[in-house]
């Protein structure tokens, strides 16, 4: 009679052949949740909004942190302030979040949305500061005015 010595390689393949079925299992398990569950949680549109706002918001302190270091510090209550203003609850915006961060094709599209938006925010701020430049009129002393040590 063979005796059957079993070894930690032998014991390695059985546990790798019974655990392969249930990792193969839980990939199929899985499917990202859509935009239809995230949307019941916050339109899809709102969260393009709120995300563009905060973007903006980021922007900002990274520029004015250097001139008021202890600006970061309030950041949460101005996201709060973002929240608010968009009559949304921090725990529903955290849950959409969650949910539409586990659908790659839908963050994809909210961060297209995003930037389109972004770029036409930009296009607005540079067309006033054009109008704004074309308005503006040095102020110039009439020459005779002008010290004669110039």
């Amino acid at each position: 009679m063979a005796k059957h010595i079993i070894t930690y390689h032998h014991v390695r393949k059985i546990a790798m052949a019974a655990l392969l079925p249930a990792l193969v299992a839980s990939c199929t398990f899985f499917k990202a949740p859509g935009k239809d569950d995230c949307d019941k949680i916050l339109a899809q549109n709102q969260m393009v909004d709120i995300l563009t706002d905060i973007y903006i918001y980021e922007a900002f302190i990274l520029e004015y942190q250097h001139i008021e270091p202890a600006f970061r510090d309030s950041a949460k209550y101005h996201y709060g302030g973002i929240l608010s203003y968009h009559g949304v609850d921090p725990a529903d915006f955290e849950n959409a979040l969650d949910c539409y961060l586990l659908d790659r094709h839908e963050m994809d599209v909210i961060h297209e949305k995003m930037l389109n938006r972004l770029s036409v925010i930009e296009s607005e701020a540079q067309q006033v500061e054009d109008d704004a430049l074309e308005q503006y009129v040095p102020e110039t002393p009439p020459l005779d005015t002008v010290p004669d040590s110039l």
